[in-house]
């Protein structure tokens, strides 16, 4: 696995398209990975530092760990499979066991930049 960080969320055109682009931290190479327009404003929100009115999703689930005294520990982006990318969620319970989440990837940096924790791609 190598760390990455987000570059940010650009559109493509002309389809309009959001892509979240990752760069690895000690090279060149970019990884973009397309997703939702809902999941790329949480993306840019975390971000900018804004903060919604009423929590989003992902701040929800922030709170929700955070509440259960369990800690993001990582999230990964191991596979491509027929066109689309997996992600794990890692975390540490409170009891200190750990324990795998499978998410969309875009969730699960969405979490990353709002725990401050690791991103790592395969």
């Amino acid at each position: 696995m190598i760390p990455v960080e987000v570059v940010g969320v650009r559109i493509e055109m002309p389809s309009n398209q959001p892509i979240l682009l990752l760069k690895e931290l000690e090279g060149t190479r970019f990884l973009p990975i397309w997703i939702g327009a809902v999941e790329a404003t949480a993306i840019a929100f975390a971000q900018q530092g804004v903060t919604p009115p009423r929590p989003m999703s992902h701040d929800l689930m922030r709170e929700i760990i955070e509440k259960l005294d369990a800690t993001v520990l990582s999230i990964e982006i191991a596979s491509l499979i027929d066109g689309v990318f997996y992600a794990t969620i890692n975390i540490r319970t409170e009891g200190g066991e750990k324990i795998s989440i499978s998410a969309r990837p875009s969730d699960a940096v969405a979490l990353a930049l709002r725990t401050h924790s690791n991103i790592l791609a395969s």
